[in-house]
């Protein structure tokens, strides 16, 4: 928020005045914005400088809005919330069939001739990395966001095809590889287009709507796969997602609901786009915060355009593909990517063994009762989200207040004391529980917390960068995707011969200490995490201008 140039000390990334009238002058700092020395400041940042209404009345909005109705970020509450209920019911549904068939785990492996390592393994999270991290957000920036949504579902209605009829498992890798191009878009596009339509003290509770629908989708759906196994087999789980009996029919009803609700999102943030400067001089306090009346509203067909070609101009395929690459000399956004990816191994060791543990002895449950104790982990989602997202958003402008109104990123990180916590807790019940053979309430609810805390940490992580890094909020999300894939694939790779060689006791008490030495890591990031903000300030800047947006937007 505050105009700099790349050589200015003070600037740093993500260092914004978010609660107007807390921060007394400083020359380290931009004055506070109804202080008469709002006059010392440019006059495109004068015309930048916008509030919130209603109870934020207090809250400056980061980024400025531009004076064009068709901003996203100018839209009504009510065209948003349905923005977000649509992205949310995508990132639920498609996200739910990826994981439709992981309670049939133990019917899939016998009849393909493989083991549940071999399932594993086929799922071939290379493939699925290269194409919904590397692939789709490039895309996505250059020719819109719809587009990629709508194309992500047809190609996930041909993988479910080839799912139903698979019998070996050289198919079943062909399905995955489908299946996760087709599915790619859920991961770290949503966050982008709910980026685009709110404002940094609104970022972290509806990008937590989105988490906890990316979370109800893998724990709910599978509760109705349960029946389908057990009543008519494991290949109807795929049929079911194909000739749209249940879940593809969903599919289908997403795909129109996507076509003719979802608005494309991408918007040309130049800076005469942005701030429709102007030559007069009035001062501050008369400018008007509606919208140019000059400006034309869209009409319907143009907010839900087939493509958004040349809306990017100044973005080369070059600096798409590569820039999230050259994000990794940016300390905080690998650690980001490297914290949150660890925390997906919580997921991952619930979805890929819950069908062994609980198959096996002593519970012997069928695979409905399997898939009804993702409840547990539904709630831990919920509670989660509502901890990391709503609570967290309420926190860091209560802690603005605290720091003369500036807002750090880091402060969103203390969060992370309950998920460690938690975390931990969760995957001894659930690992020595099934070892022990003691209630299944204990790994059940073992289940639960660990939900809680990859849901919560996920939350957090991906936000602290958006605080961070909004002007390459886009290539950062690639760069935490990959990082989060690549150890996800590991983990899976991994984790049979891990239970294998050390039991389920032996087995988690290590991830709990691999998940708290991750958490480790937290403190030296709340120590040092602005400095190594500043680091990057000049490279960070550079990025700005490169891709033709107004200095206010970083």
């Amino acid at each position: 928020m505050y105009s700099s140039t790349a050589s200015d000390p003070a600037f740093i990334p993500g260092t914004v005045l978010l609660v107007d009238g807390w921060c007394p002058p400083s020359p380290l700092r931009p004055p506070p914005i109804t202080s008469p020395l709002i006059q010392c400041l440019p006059d495109n940042h004068q015309q930048s400088i916008r509030h919130g209404s209603g109870k934020h009345t207090e809250i400056v909005l980061i980024p400025p809005p531009s004076q064009d109705p068709n901003d996203p970020l100018n839209w009504s509450p009510a065209r948003k919330r349905l923005h977000l209920a649509i992205l949310c019911t995508y990132t639920f549904v498609v996200n739910g069939l990826v994981n439709f068939y992981g309670v049939a785990y133990d019917g899939i492996a016998p009849d393909l001739h493989t083991t549940y390592d071999g399932l594993n393994t086929g799922q071939v999270r290379l493939p699925r990395l290269l194409h919904g991290a590397a692939f789709w957000q490039p895309v996505a920036m250059k020719m819109g966001h719809r587009p990629v949504y709508l194309l992500g579902c047809i190609v996930a209605l041909i993988g479910s095809v080839i799912g139903a009829v698979q019998t070996n498992w050289g198919v079943w890798v062909t399905f995955n590889v489908l299946w996760g191009l087709g599915c790619g878009p859920k991961e770290g596009l949503p966050q982008i287009s709910l980026q685009d339509t709110y404002f940094a003290h609104e970022t972290g509770s509806r990008v937590g709507y989105w988490a906890l629908s990316y979370s109800a989708g893998a724990f709910v759906v599978p509760l109705v796969a349960g029946y389908v196994y057990v009543d008519l087999s494991w290949r109807w789980c795929f049929w079911l997602t194909a000739i749209g009996f249940l879940t593809q029919h969903r599919q289908g009803i997403m795909t129109i609901l996507l076509f003719f609700g979802l608005e494309e999102t991408l918007y040309p943030r130049t800076y005469d786009a942005t701030f429709n400067i102007t030559p007069e001089r009035d001062p501050p306090e008369t400018r008007s915060t509606s919208m140019a009346p000059a400006i034309r509203m869209k009409c319907y067909w143009e907010t839900h355009p087939l493509h958004s070609w040349g809306t990017n101009p100044h973005e080369t395929w070059s600096d798409l593909f590569l820039r999230p690459f050259q994000l990794a000399q940016f300390p905080p956004i690998l650690w980001a990517g490297l914290f949150t990816g660890i925390s997906t191994c919580w997921w991952a060791a619930i979805f890929t063994t819950e069908s062994q543990f609980f198959t096996g002895p002593p519970y012997h449950w069928t695979g409905q009762q399997v898939g009804l104790t993702n409840a547990s982990a539904l709630i831990g989602s919920l509670l989660g989200t509502i901890f990391a997202g709503n609570m967290g958003d309420w926190f860091v402008i209560q802690q603005a207040k605290r720091n003369h109104g500036i807002r750090e990123p880091e402060t969103r990180l203390i969060l992370l004391a309950a998920t460690a916590i938690l975390t931990s807790g969760g995957l001894v019940m659930y690992g020595k529980g099934v070892e022990a053979g003691v209630h299944w309430t204990c790994p059940v609810v073992g289940m639960g917390l660990m939900a809680f805390g990859f849901t919560g940490s996920s939350i957090i992580g991906e936000t602290y960068v958006l605080d961070s890094y909004r002007a390459v909020a886009t290539e950062s999300l690639v760069l935490i995707n990959v990082c989060r894939n690549l150890i996800g694939m590991g983990f899976v790779f991994g984790v049979q011969p891990w239970l294998v060689a050390e039991g389920y006791g032996n087995a988690y008490f290590q991830m709990m200490a691999m998940g708290l030495i991750a958490h480790g890591t937290v403190v030296p990031m709340m120590v040092w995490g602005k400095q190594m903000r500043g680091w990057t300030a000049r490279r960070y800047l550079e990025m700005v201008e490169q891709r033709g947006m107004p200095r206010e937007f970083a």
